[in-house]
């Protein structure tokens, strides 16, 4: 691993992180159910009822641009939703890496221990051998 990934790594608060870990998560599962749970351009009320005026070619022309902006509404609702999902699905693995994150922590400090515990033990043994 290059030095500036490692200085850069050592640099991030890490219990930060883990502490709005599950924060991040449920933001995601909030967000994630206010977008699904919308109304779809479908269930807009009927504009065209409410044109007054004999000219034709003026509600064919309105009639169109509503129906183009009804398309373009349902669309981006689609990546809306598609959107949120992928956040969700990023806070997921957001939330199972800064739990890896951790346990890999605990488990490098838990070898630490044991290494530091052997080389006193060598150390120790050492004296002892050479003293006697």
């Amino acid at each position: 691993m290059p030095v500036g990934w490692v200085a850069m790594l050592q640099m991030v608060p890490w219990g930060e992180v883990i502490k709005n870990a599950p924060k991040v998560a449920d933001g995601a599962v909030k967000l994630w159910n206010s977008v699904s749970g919308k109304q779809s351009a479908e269930d807009a009320s009927d504009v065209t009822d409410v044109i007054v005026g004999n000219d034709s070619t003026t509600v064919e022309q309105l009639q169109q641009q509503l129906h183009g902006a009804e398309h373009a509404i349902s669309e981006l609702q689609a990546e809306m939703v598609q959107s949120t999902e992928v956040i969700k699905e990023l806070a997921k693995q957001n939330a199972q890496l800064v739990a890896q994150i951790e346990a890999n922590r605990k488990a490098l400090t838990v070898l630490g221990i044991v290494l530091a515990l052997t080389v006193l033990g060598v150390v120790v043994q050492a004296v002892f051998v050479f003293s006697a």
